[in-house]
């Protein structure tokens, strides 16, 4: 399977919406969920997301993540119950089970990703964010593979909690660590079928 296109296929599927969870550090503004917060300009949200955007993938990495979205559910596991070296794969009801190659097919890491990578490179990140202190969300919008892709982000105690495409009010559910075995069974049925097909 390319890597690149199961990846497109997952991110048309799961992250056409993301909602993300706020956190703060030293030099960074407090974001928070309640309706009466404080407005923000669209630097002060893009920087405040931005560490929200880090805490959830650090989280999902360190103690795995599941997200669902509809009839589809993405588990990582962290490294140390990956089985036979993966840790990320998505299971969409009723038969379909794939491997997650890269971390930007996580609704918890996809952002970030955007944020580190220009930030690697020296540039600003490719993202518009807004805040909605009435409503406690973060907007955000960016171009993926000459897609247009929205989102309105939650913050539930500083992580992603659940993300919703405001054009198809698709939703998807971020739950952290705590997996359980039908989670775990996910990996391992998408970790099989995938390497049956290489073997």
């Amino acid at each position: 399977m390319n890597k690149r296109s199961s990846f497109a296929a997952l991110f048309g599927v799961l992250l056409v919406s993301a909602i993300l969870t706020g956190c703060t550090t030293m030099g960074e503004p407090t974001v928070s969920a309640s309706p009466t917060a404080s407005p923000m300009t669209a630097s002060e949200a893009k920087a405040a997301y931005k560490v929200i955007a880090k805490a959830s993938c650090d989280a999902a990495q360190a103690s795995g993540v599941v997200e669902q979205t509809g009839d589809t559910t993405v588990v990582m596991t962290p490294k140390d119950k990956n089985y036979k070296d993966y840790n990320a794969a998505y299971f969409t009801k009723p038969d379909t089970f794939a491997v997650i190659w890269e971390l930007t097919g996580l609704a918890a890491c996809a952002d970030w990703y955007e944020f580190s990578m220009a930030d690697e490179a020296g540039k600003e990140a490719a993202i518009s964010v807004s805040f909605d202190p009435a409503g406690g969300t973060f907007a955000t919008s960016q171009t993926f593979d000459g897609s247009a892709l929205k989102a309105l982000i939650t913050v539930d105690a500083g992580r992603i909690g659940i993300s919703k495409n405001p054009d198809t009010n698709a939703i998807t559910s971020l739950k952290y660590g705590n997996q359980n075995a039908e989670d775990q069974n996910i990996l391992v049925t998408a970790v099989d079928r995938y390497l049956k097909t290489i073997g």
